[in-house]
């Protein structure tokens, strides 16, 4: 399969480093010290007590690479306006584009039933994505695989377990089979279940980001630490309980687990990718992890006072950073 990796950081080179193993043709789009590592010496993957090492071809010019049978978005939400501008090359008539990224989805509640365009009109203000990529393109990926940069080209996945890579389908794409990407997943080694409800998948996902990713960048400190700090994990239950009503509002209904979203035996000393953006000093992914959740909040009459008030304080350190200017 010819699969091209966009925004090859943590996950994308974690992608890219199993899909050239299995002998697919992987190409990257990246940019800076990470385009020119790649270019000198390829991917170098450390996952938990195995080393994977590859060299797919990388450019920051999507036509140099051309149409592909599958692109996999892997870029943080401030980057999809990148996306949209350069992912038209890669396209031909049958092309899918998996979107893997964290947070709510530019195109979520975009169903001709009851149209939301909040989470377009915040992560995708021009409406270029939703130009360039038809609906029936779109696939959704919910990644469960703690990975990171530790020098560019080098990627580091301390967890010896797969990489999970949840895939589904929006409400408005209709009935397609995705057993043809699961399976190059499969593979490669990979985990890629295939879900009815992608969007409770979503969810699922979310809560955990939303009650720590946040509490992380504000406090300074990994997973685990913040676990163990008892005020603390009173302001992520609540976080949890006021978007656990959002999604209820949504017809999504979740059930908690609350001994593994609150207890430090179910951490690690992972640092959240949203706190390694903030180490080093790149944008992050508020408006997809928090702040359109906030606004989904709002719109349904759902009270979300502690949301709001660590979105204020998020979103002021990462302004006087110069970081965020939503």
């Amino acid at each position: 399969m010819k699969v091209c990796i966009f925004g090859a950081g943590a996950i994308g080179g974690f992608l890219a480093a199993y899909l050239s193993e299995a002998d697919n043709e992987v190409s990257l789009i990246a940019r800076g010290s990470y385009l020119e590592a790649y270019k000198e010496k390829g991917i170098k993957l450390q996952h938990g007590d195995r080393f994977v090492q590859a060299s797919p071809f990388a450019t920051n010019d999507s036509q140099e690479i051309g149409t592909v049978d599958l692109v996999f978005v892997t870029v943080k939400a401030p980057g999809l306006l990148d996306v949209g501008k350069k992912i038209g090359p890669l396209l031909g008539n049958e092309t899918k584009v998996v979107f893997a990224m964290n947070g709510i989805p530019w195109w979520y509640g975009l169903d001709s039933i009851r149209e939301n365009k909040i989470a377009k009109d915040i992560l995708d203000p021009s409406g270029i994505l939703h130009r360039e990529v038809a609906s029936q393109r779109i696939v959704g990926c919910v990644v469960d695989c703690p990975a990171f940069v530790d020098t560019p080209g080098v990627i580091i996945s301390k967890r010896n377990s797969q990489g999970v890579f949840t895939l589904g389908l929006p409400k408005f794409s209709g009935t397609r089979s995705l057993k043809a990407i699961s399976k190059s997943l499969f593979d490669a080694g990979l985990h890629a279940p295939i879900v009815e409800n992608f969007e409770q998948a979503v969810w699922n996902k979310l809560i955990v980001n939303l009650s720590r990713s946040p509490l992380a960048v504000l406090t300074g400190v990994n997973e685990m630490e913040l676990a163990y700090d008892d005020e603390i994990t009173e302001i992520t239950k609540e976080m949890i309980l006021e978007a656990a009503q959002v999604a209820n509002a949504h017809g999504i209904k979740l059930e908690l687990d609350w001994d593994r979203l609150l207890k430090p035996d179910y951490r690690s000393e992972h640092r959240s990718s949203m706190l390694q953006d903030w180490d080093g000093k790149r944008p992050m992914e508020i408006d997809a992890i928090l702040k359109v959740v906030c606004l989904f909040a709002e719109k349904a009459g759902v009270r979300s006072p502690t949301m709001n008030r660590v979105l204020s304080l998020l979103t002021m350190k990462a302004r006087a950073a110069g970081i965020y200017d939503g």
